[in-house]
């Protein structure tokens, strides 16, 4: 399951590369032709050396704002994943979309930038080079500041965290198109099963070396309880697989807009709860 969430989260990253590379494309074919066949203005020396000189210094600024912020927003992400573990999955998602975006604002800008310097320093003597240096450099520009506005509303959106779980809870769905199921059955399994991985889970981890003053004051999120307990030997790998899926999934599904649970759901629910308990041993 976390190799699946893994490959949702490169997707994720992949998909976001797509559109920034139509939205460059189309203003560079678009600025070259414009400016080859029936140019808007024609720009001196003086206006080149100021316009793309600035522009380098704009963009580059306009960039460490928005590596700053997503620093903070990094942070604060974090925060909520620690305060409340069911955000985890989540907030995860949410972090590999905007990193995505980050990539694709660290591109063009090294490209804009790049571009604007070689408008600059070119000698030559060839107006149809400085015609296409010239376009191409206001294109990634215009896509730059683009991708920036995108990035600023996608982090910006009250929505974000709803969006992302009903992403997740449809990822970790055993079957959408099936009928529903009971939502209750599906969370008093769970809750029994939350409630066996807080006691078992807990009692393990505290023959852990690790931070154990940390792990009394702050509450073990239930994934990794489930790691303490196949560690220990106590879970197979399918139970640990299904634990995490379930798990996944019921994340998604309370801090979501969907709260559709298939008969498929309940029933994987709780045979997941009857293999932990022959896990473990309890009646």
């Amino acid at each position: 399951m976390k190799d699946k969430l893994k490959r949702l989260k490169d997707l994720i990253i992949e998909e976001d590369r797509i559109p920034f590379f139509w939205i460059w494309s189309s203003f560079s074919v678009l600025s070259l032709v414009i400016g080859l066949l029936s140019p808007f203005f024609i720009l001196n020396e003086n206006q080149v050396l100021y316009l793309f000189s600035s522009a380098s210094q704009v963009i580059a600024a306009i960039y460490g704002l928005i590596i700053t912020g997503y620093i903070f927003l990094r942070n604060e992400l974090d925060r909520k994943a620690d305060k409340d573990d069911s955000f985890e999955e989540i907030v995860e998602l949410l972090k590999s979309e905007y990193f995505g975006s980050i990539i694709n604002i660290s591109v063009t800008t090294i490209f804009g930038i790049s571009a604007c310097f070689l408008v600059i320093v070119d000698e030559i003597q060839n107006n149809f080079i400085l015609t296409i240096l010239i376009n191409i450099s206001v294109a990634t520009i215009i896509t730059v500041l683009l991708l920036v506005i995108f990035f600023v509303i996608k982090i910006l959106n009250p929505n974000s965290l709803k969006i992302a779980s009903n992403r997740l809870r449809n990822f970790t769905a055993n079957d959408s198109s099936n009928e529903r199921g009971s939502l209750e059955n599906f969370l008093t399994s769970y809750n029994e099963i939350e409630y066996i991985l807080e006691k078992y889970g807990t009692a393990f981890s505290k023959n852990d070396n690790s931070d154990f003053q940390y792990q009394n004051r702050r509450k073990i999120a239930k994934t990794k309880l489930v790691y303490i307990l196949f560690n220990e030997e106590k879970i197979t790998s399918s139970l640990k697989d299904n634990l995490i899926k379930l798990i996944t999934l019921r994340n998604g599904l309370i801090h979501g807009t969907n709260l559709f649970v298939s008969t498929n759901d309940v029933l994987f629910s709780q045979i997941v709860l009857e293999d932990l308990k022959s896990a473990l041993g309890i009646l």
